[in-house]
């Protein structure tokens, strides 16, 4: 209600209107003089006798007559109980069975009636003459002032309590100097900078000087006494010196008051620290676009928002942010939030007053000239003194900017997928470009070196050739396995393996290289090493493999060791450790810490003698990473070196089964069956064709996938071979197609991939078109031989995949 004041000026003892009731009785010795206020439930008296309470039912006192009756209204009546009127009122029928009553309107400053002022007696008395209906008139107007000041209080309470919030929320002060007293009168904002506490300190003129150091406190006095002599307002930014001793930048802006003969009789000013913002601004110095942007920005918009959505007080600072003053602008808040996002705005500020707590905004804002302004807002509700939200505190941040760079971020992160992507289909098509001609190359040296009637220098030939392009094959396999470590996209796929096998079966494949070199290879397993662990069996043998490879390459004469062992952990997991050990070149300590990282090697001149991609290590040292281990080097120039890493793998259970490989054993078997091959190339044609003939196999080779779904139609064929680049109709639809035309025959013919896509997603494609297994070119004779033993002996296709 927006007399509250009134109201409580009523109810408590004494005060304005105890005293004119008092006087008004005395002047009409009467027995009752009455003030009565109209709130929406009840009646609140204050009478100059203990005949009535202070709360009372709005029906049980007089002033709803008169409040009907309209602002001016009067009632007179010597006789209530035959007045038609009052005759039926409870003051008349019983006690105080009222026998005089004189009763007028009050009404509100605004002009609506609000009460009664009333003349009451139980004794009957002649009507009032019209002198004392002037004086009458004269204690109405008497009461409707206090009304009014009382009002005119709450109001000034009420935007005193806004300034306070306003400077705790801002922090930003106001103070005041008197002239004459010399006494300066601050805010509670101000004695917080100060470091001070209002009533335990003196705040004159001397006193506040002595905050500051000689230069400021001179330069502060003179500004004050400018101002008191010319009427000169100033503004100054100083150094004060805290009660604690801290030291604070401080911002200070007065002007001046004058009295009723033009002299100045005060100043007032408000007060700021500014210490913060003057460090960023500092740092934004060195950017001077930023720089740019904090000085013409500085400052959040603060604004209190009725319920209504009105608002009485916006900050200055919304002329910097939205272009609009607070005269210019309209009483509704959201007139100026974007139309798409009233919504969300009324909705934070519906949070706001449901759960008490602040709420965060981020929307956008239109501005004055049309354009749109991205700001983030805090809502905090304001309850009154009867716990009742009566408005909401709204802080206003301009974000604009941090969108924009928000905007650019995700334009940046798409740029880098864009190149990612790029970078991917590069290499793949890298990929696949230099496997197709080195599956010739590296099968046909093959079946060349087999080759019984082979003179031996031409065998020295071949044997040179089958090397480079085993080396070139392994320069391909880096780059595509760092490509996917940089991209995370290996993951670890632990199974359980004989410990013996993996180094045995690493060591043959290094074997020969040893042997022309003349290299002695020895392997020594630690007795107490498991005999079967769980763990990533291709990854352990590649790393493995490339320090043995690295070991046979650096080595001219003397031996190569692989070394295997370990030691359980504290969290019962062996800890397996594989060292290589050779007697080569070694490495300069200054070069060891380069070594694991990609594209570096040892030897960087431009006469190496070693090849290598300088990516070999790189790799390991990350495979080793995601297995949760660590690897090193010892190396003395000279003396040779050692290449270890150490690795946590789980003991594999008795029960476990060991998954061995059957590839070393399938060229062996004699396996029977009908083949159709599919693939553009007519030297992989041809390659592929001698390969499966001497397995003793019938095979028939069409160029394209067109044709392959032809030849299947046939029904002749026990499986197929399918390149997956082709013209026409490429691999993976062809595929498609023949399983589109097996559904419900009952007719399932095998089909493998045989192609130069080697990445993961190349071959996720691959069996989701519906292939059966994955074969990699350049064709490895003895896994081909492995695979198709497997897919047509007849097993079961589910533990077969290749």
């Amino acid at each position: 209600m927006s007399f509250t004041k009134s109201i409580e000026a009523l109810e408590g003892p004494g005060g304005p209107f105890q005293r004119l009731v008092d006087f008004a009785a005395t002047l009409f010795d009467c027995r009752a003089a009455v003030v009565t206020l109209l709130t929406e439930r009840d009646a609140v008296i204050r009478s100059s006798a203990g005949v009535c309470m202070q709360r009372i039912p709005q029906e049980d006192s007089l002033a709803p007559i008169l409040t009907a009756m309209g602002p001016g209204a009067t009632l007179v009546s010597i006789d209530p109980q035959g007045d038609p009127r009052l005759k039926n009122h409870a003051l008349v029928r019983k006690t105080p069975h009222l026998r005089f009553v004189v009763v007028a309107t009050l009404c509100h400053p605004a002009g609506r009636p609000v009460g009664a002022f009333s003349i009451l007696d139980d004794r009957e008395r002649p009507e009032p003459t019209s002198k004392q209906m002037e004086q009458l008139a004269s204690l109405v107007g008497m009461a409707e002032d206090i009304i009014a000041g009382l009002d005119a209080a709450r109001i000034r309470d009420e935007r005193l309590e806004t300034l306070r919030l306003v400077e705790q929320m801002s922090g930003v002060g106001h103070w005041r100097l008197d002239r004459k007293r010399r006494v300066m009168e601050w805010s509670d904002e101000v004695y917080r900078i100060h470091g001070v506490e209002r009533g335990r300190f003196v705040t004159d003129l001397d006193q506040t000087l002595a905050f500051y150091g000689e230069e400021d406190k001179a330069r502060l006095g003179e500004l004050i006494e400018t101002a008191l002599t010319e009427g000169r307002p100033y503004m100054a930014k100083l150094t004060l010196i805290r009660a604690d001793g801290e030291e604070r930048r401080v911002l200070t802006h007065a002007e001046t008051e004058r009295g009723e003969d033009g002299q100045v009789s005060a100043i007032f000013g408000v007060f700021q620290d500014v210490t913060d913002q003057e460090k960023v601004l500092e740092r934004a110095r060195r950017d001077e676009g930023r720089y740019r942007l904090l000085a013409e920005n500085v400052g959040d918009v603060i604004t209190r928002v009725k319920m209504d959505g009105s608002s009485k007080y916006i900050s200055p600072a919304i002329k910097q942010l939205l272009g609009w003053t607070l005269e210019e602008m309209s009483g509704q808040s959201t007139d100026y939030v974007h139309p798409e996002d009233k919504h969300l705005v009324l909705k934070a500020i519906g949070e706001a007053v449901k759960t008490g707590t602040p709420t965060r905004l981020e929307h956008r804002a239109v501005h004055r000239d049309g354009h749109t302004v991205w700001v983030e807002c805090t809502f905090k509700a304001l309850k009154d003194e009867h716990g009742h939200v009566d408005d909401v505190v709204v802080v206003i941040r301009d974000m604009t900017q941090r969108k924009l760079l928000e905007d650019e971020v995700i334009e940046a992160k798409e740029r880098a997928e864009k190149a990612a992507r790029a970078k991917s289909e590069f290499l793949a098509n890298m990929s696949h470009e230099l496997r197709t001609p080195l599956t010739s190359v590296i099968g046909f040296s093959g079946l060349l070196h087999g080759s019984e009637h082979l003179p031996p220098e031409e065998r020295i030939y071949v044997e040179r050739i089958a090397t480079a392009s085993e080396a070139l094959l392994g320069v391909i396999n880096d780059i595509l396995d760092y490509s996917k470590l940089e991209a995370d996209a290996i993951e670890m796929d632990p199974e359980p393996f004989d410990t013996r096998a993996l180094v045995d079966g690493a060591a043959a494949i290094i074997e020969s290289q040893c042997s022309l070199k003349g290299l002695i290879l020895r392997v020594v397993v630690a007795a107490d090493t498991p005999e079967r662990l769980t763990g990533d069996k291709g990854r352990l043998r590649q790393v493995i493999l490339n320090f043995l490879s690295n070991a046979v390459k650096f080595t001219a004469r003397g031996e190569v060791t692989l070394e295997l062992g370990g030691r359980l952990d504290e969290n019962g997991q062996w800890r397996m450790r594989a060292a290589v050990r050779d007697t080569g070149i070694g490495i300069p300590a200054e070069k060891i810490e380069e070594l694991f990282h990609r594209f570096t090697q040892a030897d960087a001149s431009t006469t190496r003698v070693y090849g290598g991609t300088g990516l070999g290590l790189a790799i390991s040292r990350r495979l080793v990473e995601l297995m949760g281990g660590e690897i090193g080097v010892d190396s003395t120039p000279g003396q040779g070196s050692t290449f270890w890493f150490e690795a946590p793998l789980a003991v594999a259970a008795a029960g476990d089964q060991v998954i061995e490989t059957r590839q070393g054993r399938a060229a062996e078997q004699t396996i029977r069956g009908r083949v159709l091959m599919a693939d553009d190339a007519a030297a992989n044609r041809e390659l592929v064709s001698a390969i499966l003939r001497n397995l003793g196999l019938e095979i028939d080779t069409v160029a394209d996938g067109a044709e392959a779904v032809h030849a299947v139609q046939s029904g002749a064929y026990d499986l197929v071979l399918m390149d997956v680049h082709m013209p026409v109709m490429d691999g993976l639809k062809a595929t498609r197609e023949i399983r589109r035309m097996q559904a419900g025959s009952g007719r399932r013919t095998p089909i493998l991939a045989l192609t130069a896509n080697v990445q993961a997603e190349q071959v996720t494609r691959c069996l989701e078109a519906g292939m059966d297994g994955h074969l990699a070119k350049p064709i490895q004779i003895a896994e081909l031989a492995a695979a198709l033993t497997r897919w047509l002996s007849g097993g079961d296709p589910a533990a077969m995949a290749v």
